[in-house]
């Protein structure tokens, strides 16, 4: 074998971003390094896996997919032997590998990785935020073993571990009339501006929660940023609705307020996603109990408006 495990890494992140930069940028090393991961793996196949396309990157060639799929199983495997091998006396310990859906990071993951610190402290965070796209590449890929994510976006054959559902809300600048109003309804926002979360899948479904009521809503502003977003919102661009609140944005005193929105909505599951194959992983099963313990502890209730 003419390969390290650590370049089948390289190889796997090459493949999945497209990119020897991106691979590189990925894993924190250089892109020689990434390149003579992909030299190695190649002379080992005795194959082209990639053809280097000027302004697209790398383009992965047939046998190239079909070794990249070979490998990611191989690295979800080896992470689970990693993962076992240091928790062979006793608590869990090593490095987990876990996404989260990034507007939601911020109020879910601070309560579930002190709980999981304070219970396992062998075990060590590495974290990845993005999209709903680029979560369910790197499950299906085997580079994160966990996602904390809405369910809708889950591809067949992952598993998902429902934490809470997330009831859409509405932000309203704090000197719009409706947030005077202790809740809004859909009727009453679809005329006004709204500034939309413009991420993958999130339009479709946004405007879904509008059209299942025969509304349209009036999107004038889109961002791939939620704390843009709501200073979008504060500044009176527009409203805006999300699926998960602070205590921030209840109170006021940013210049936007949260209320919630009347009626039967499409509120969806948010949860730990992940592959049935990774569950075998001590590491996995602890985190996955953690969030469980904190879920039936009602730990994420104070992040749903409900009306």
């Amino acid at each position: 074998m003419n390969f390290t495990l650590k370049q089948l890494r390289y190889f796997d992140a090459a493949l999945r971003t497209g990119s020897i930069a991106g691979a590189a940028a990925e894993m924190h090393i250089s892109q020689s390094s990434i390149t003579a991961a992909i030299d190695a793996v190649e002379q080992s196949a005795g194959a082209e896996l990639f053809r280097r396309v000027p302004a697209k990157g790398l383009q992965p060639t047939e046998t190239g997919r079909t070794v990249g799929a070979r490998v990611a199983q191989f690295l979800e495997q080896a992470r689970i032997f990693e993962a076992d091998l240091m928790s062979v006396k006793g608590d869990p310990a090593g490095t987990l590998h876990m996404g989260c859906y990034a507007p939601t990071a911020p109020y879910v993951l601070p309560r579930l990785l002190k709980r999981l610190s304070a219970t396992h402290p062998g075990i060590r965070v590495d974290l990845k935020e993005g999209d709903f796209e680029s979560m369910v590449q790197r499950l299906v890929s085997g580079s994160i073993d966990v996602a904390l994510t809405y369910r809708r976006t889950i591809p067949e054959g992952m598993a998902f571990d429902p934490l809470l559902i997330a009831r859409p809300w509405a932000v309203l600048p704090e000197d719009s009339p409706l947030a005077t109003q202790e809740a809004v309804r859909l009727e009453e926002l679809a005329p006004l501006p709204m500034v939309l979360l413009d991420l993958p899948t999130t339009e479709v479904y946004f405007r879904k929660v509008f059209s299942d009521h025969g509304l349209t809503p009036n999107v004038v502003h889109r961002t791939k940023s939620s704390s843009v977003l709501r200073g979008l919102v504060a500044s009176g661009f527009g409203y805006s609705v999300l699926n998960i609140c602070g205590m921030a944005d209840r109170m006021g005193g940013s210049g936007y307020v949260s209320r919630p929105i009347l009626g039967d909505l499409d509120c969806p599951e948010f949860g730990a996603a992940y592959s049935p194959a990774t569950r075998r992983s001590a590491i996995v099963e602890a985190v996955l109990a953690v969030a469980r313990s904190l879920s039936g502890e009602r730990a994420f209730e104070d992040l749903v408006l409900k009306p």
